[in-house]
């Protein structure tokens, strides 16, 4: 699919997903709180959206627009002040990630090192969504690699989504950097693949978090 694709456990087949390494961490499925540190940097970006916008955000997918007007006003800081950018970016992106979390059957995995690394691994379909990134995309509207788009899946998966995606209408270059656009494709991607999988009962199981890493 794209260069972060990585060789499988299956065999040589290249899987698309990075696979993850010994520096990372993933949560339980059934877990009802986050990692610690996406805890409080979700917490932080509830802070910001509440002082942007007059309205607490409740993680809901409604709130996304509450996050699309939080990042108008984050744009321009991050225009005037660079250094504010990663740590923006990482607030953002724990925000979104628990909305993920909350909205489809997945866990977070945390690199120690790289929070831009960050990412949730999906239960029912073999997916991994980088919050961190997507969150970095949408401030700055620069997206070196438009093919990743923030998630990783099987290149058969992917193409699959292409389709799927030049079946509906596109949207603006405005929107395109918008958080809740990018959510809304993920949902997209959840509900193409699941209903591939309807197809494909014998080979339709569930991932786990051995799944994704080495």
């Amino acid at each position: 699919m794209t260069e972060r694709g990585a060789k499988g456990s299956s065999g040589n087949r290249d899987v698309g997903i990075t696979l993850a390494g010994m520096n990372t961490v993933a949560m339980d499925l059934d877990e009802a709180h986050p990692p610690g540190i996406v805890t409080e940097a979700a917490a932080n970006a509830v802070r910001y959206i509440l002082a942007a916008t007059k309205v607490e955000p409740d993680f809901s997918f409604e709130s996304l627009a509450l996050v699309d007007h939080y990042v108008e006003q984050a744009r321009v800081e991050v225009m005037e002040r660079p250094e504010v950018l990663p740590l923006t970016a990482q607030t953002l992106g724990a925000y979104l990630g628990e909305v993920v979390r909350r909205r489809h059957a997945c866990w977070w995995r945390i690199d120690r090192k790289d929070p831009g690394a960050w990412r949730l691994e999906f239960h029912q379909v073999y997916v991994a969504f980088y919050p961190v990134h997507v969150a970095y995309v949408c401030l700055t509207e620069q997206d070196a690699d438009e093919a990743f788009g923030g998630m990783e899946m099987p290149p058969d998966d992917f193409q699959h989504l292409l389709a799927r995606l030049d079946a509906i209408p596109g949207v603006s270059e405005d929107l395109f950097y918008v958080p809740t656009t990018r959510l809304e494709v993920l949902d997209i991607a959840v509900d193409a693949l699941l209903a591939q999988r309807a197809t494909r009962p014998e080979v339709a199981r569930p991932y786990l978090a051995k799944d994704y890493s080495v």
